[in-house]
């Protein structure tokens, strides 16, 4: 399964990161995940083996969450291990992952974006 686990932690830890459980953990010393981030201030995280970062000034995902979920589309993640939003929004399963597109639902309504995202 490729999913997309949300990581909670402060900057610059990065908004989460895209796990494949059919590849290696690592590569060597790196992380074998894509790291995942937004802001005004890009860089790579030397711990993964890429990262995906998405510009806004803003300090919050709103604008930028059409790309990301885009994104994460076409990099094949079908769940989201979304381990707060389980308890406020229905979808989840009992280890709180959800199906991509019903995330990306959940995002768009908490994001303030009226159209339905494109799968």
């Amino acid at each position: 399964m490729k999913y997309f686990s949300l990581d909670y932690r402060s900057p610059p830890s990065g908004m989460g990161q895209i796990v494949d459980t059919e590849q290696p953990e690592k590569i060597g010393d790196k992380w074998n995940m894509v790291l995942v981030d937004y802001g005004d201030n890009p860089h790579e995280d030397p711990v993964y083996v890429q990262t995906k970062y998405f510009h806004t000034d803003q300090e919050w995902v709103g604008p930028v969450i059409q790309e990301i979920i885009q994104y994460h589309r076409d990099q094949g993640v079908t769940h989201v291990y979304e381990c707060e939003l389980k308890y406020e929004f229905d979808g989840a399963d009992e280890n709180g992952y959800f199906p991509i597109d019903r995330w990306a639902e959940i995002m768009m309504k908490i994001c303030g974006h009226t159209n339905k995202t494109e799968s």
